[in-house]
């Protein structure tokens, strides 16, 4: 219900931090008649413009506003309008905890706060959250993680090239460009097209080797360079992700994410751990929403190449609002005591694709759900037969010179490599990628929850990758990219089992010897129906989204020199390899 029809749009409101450092916010607030109340405050802190509309649009702050809210729009330390200097991620925890008490004394607030956001503002919630502020009420943090080793800044141990570059290059260093250079115009007008031309030409810099090689005309990116000095077991990751300090969120969580989102798994993992804190305390349950969606805040029903409806958009969510509608309602039960406003709504809402409707469950895992192995056999087959007698692994070549392209999937990439569910047959064709599929399906089939594989493998390598890729296959020949995952052999000690990161060291393979790796495709919800079949695809890169393993136990840091390496993959009885997928009846 509008309670503003007049809002108060307030530029620039300064905050100044601990340290003294000032930090700008645009505020949205009631105004007219609704103007000498108090109402809770919706804080997001972002480091992408306050003013950018895939930031505003996120959530409408003027909706918001018009709904009973003072809605408040920060630039982090050391972007745009605020003051200090920029250090991703680093100043979040203080800083966080300051905004939100700063926020809580503005003008027309009662004292309580929610914060909300995706991505970076997503994860700056979970910064400030674990700080406790006393003001902090409520969260909806969406599409964000809490470990950088599981979709951030690795996956499965590997770096997470198409995403950082991109991120570094393009999304961050023009404003750090317009800050460095704001006193000599001159300079900045000749660094600009320079470094313009280098977001024009990513897919052609992706293959810079080795990386420490990467272009930055404005010396504005110390901290790409510095991330890439980084290994999995970093003591800076302790510092920096939220894992094991989850049980210091006081505040109740309602958690967004997408099939095809780069941070699913992270959602996930993040949706279980306040479960469970939940559980310890007594207190109100997370919620949790799923749509079909890529990595983009403007949650389309479009996705790759395929069109899952206008009920599963962000526009019209399940034909009863928008985003910021549903965003809303947990608001109003969180911060007004409004109980009345989640009544209609199950605790878990996920769209399962190609069938294309939204379900409900009071529980994540599903209730009833239950794992299903399929098992690799030879001539390409895929089966929930397990293998009966002796056979000979498969092999293919994996040479990093001429790594499997990047098509679709989970990306935050430049638009030109198209994110989402995409057709893999250019991929498939390949001889460095192995394809098996089982027999057309007599009945639906439906896939709602966790997805891993079981890898038996060998290379001639001391060191290389191993992906599993999960595709649906339709009559028509369509191979449509469902969800899929990575491990370095090097990094195989960090990630035991599926959801699990326990970072170590990295332990070379010996070449020839054969492990069992488990490769964590996260998630995913479909039907595969009646009539289609499902297909594993088992590579070994999938460039540039991931980073390329040289094969010689050198990083693509400091190395550019590479080698072809053998790989084999098994399937006998002793070394069952396997997709393992979480089914639903009906």
């Amino acid at each position: 219900m509008t309670l503003a029809q007049e809002i108060i749009v307030q530029r620039n409101v300064p905050a100044e931090m601990r340290d003294g450092t000032t930090l700008v916010a645009d505020v949205y607030r009631p105004g007219g008649e609704a103007s000498d109340a108090e109402y809770p405050v919706l804080l997001t802190r972002q480091p992408y413009g306050k003013e950018l509309p895939t930031v505003t649009g996120y959530l409408n702050a003027i909706k918001a506003a018009g709904r009973g809210y003072v809605v408040v729009i920060q630039d982090v330390r050391g972007r745009f309008g605020s003051e200090g200097e920029w250090n991703p991620s680093v100043h979040e925890f203080e800083d966080g905890y300051d905004t939100v008490e700063w926020a809580a004394k503005l003008p027309g607030s009662n004292g309580d706060v929610g914060m909300y956001g995706a991505s970076y503002f997503g994860m700056t919630q979970w910064q400030a959250a674990v700080m406790r502020p006393p003001s902090l009420k409520s969260m909806a943090p969406g599409i964000t993680w809490g470990n950088y080793l599981n979709g951030a800044q690795f996956r499965g141990g590997v770096r997470e090239l198409g995403l950082r570059i991109y991120w570094w290059e393009s999304v961050l260093a023009l404003d750090s460009l317009f800050r460095e250079y704001r006193k000599d115009r001159e300079k900045l007008g000749e660094l600009l097209p320079a470094h313009v031309s280098v977001v024009d030409n990513l897919p052609e810099e992706y293959g810079t080797l080795p990386l420490k090689n990467l272009p930055d005309p404005g010396g504005v990116l110390p901290h790409m360079f510095e991330a890439l000095d980084l290994g999995i077991a970093d003591d800076v990751w302790k510092y920096l992700n939220i894992d094991g300090r989850y049980e210091d969120v006081e505040v109740p969580t309602f958690h967004i994410g997408c099939w095809y989102d780069v941070f699913l798994g992270e959602t996930l993992r993040q949706y279980e751990a306040m479960k469970e804190v939940a559980a310890e305390r007594g207190s109100m349950h997370p919620r949790l929403l799923v749509g079909p969606w890529t990595h983009a805040t403007t949650f389309p029903s479009m996705i790759g190449d395929l069109d899952f409806g206008l009920a599963s958009s962000g526009q019209f969510l399940d034909c009863k609002g928008d985003m910021t509608d549903y965003h809303l309602l947990w608001f109003d039960a969180t911060l007004k005591d409004d109980e009345d406003s989640l009544a209609d709504e199950s605790p878990i809402k996920v769209f399962v694709m190609v069938e294309n409707r939204w379900r409900s469950y009071d529980e994540w895992p599903v209730p009833g759900s239950r794992e299903e192995k399929w098992y690799l056999h030879a001539g390409g087959i895929l089966s929930r037969e397990e293998p009966a007698g002796d056979s000979t692994p498969d092999e293919y070549d994996y040479d990093p010179e001429d790594p499997v392209p990047t098509v679709g999937g989970a990306l935050l990439m430049p638009g030109v490599y198209r994110a989402g569910a995409r057709d893999q047959r250019p991929v498939e064709e390949r001889p460095d990628v192995l394809v098996y599929t089982s027999e057309e399906l007599a009945e639906d089939y439906t896939v709602i929850g966790e997805v891993y594989a079981t890898l038996y493998a060998a290379s001639s390598a001391p060191d290389t990758d191993f992906l599993a890729r999960l595709v649906d296959v339709y009559p028509d020949g369509r191979a449509i990219g469902v969800t899929d995952g990575i491990i370095r052999a090097s990094a195989r000690e960090s990630y035991p089992a599926p959801g699990v990161i326990e970072p170590v060291e990295p332990s070379p393979i010996v070449p020839g010897g054969v492990y069992e790796y488990t490769i964590d495709l996260w998630a995913t919800g479909i039907t595969f129906p009646k009539g289609h079949r499902i297909r594993v695809e088992i590579t070994s890169s999938s460039f540039p989204r991931w980073d390329r393993n040289l094969n010689t136990g050198e990083d693509t840091k400091d190395a550019s020199r590479s080698e072809v390496a053998r790989q084999r993959i098994f399937y006998d009885p002793e070394r069952p390899s396997s997709v393992t997928l979480t089914m639903v009846e009906g």
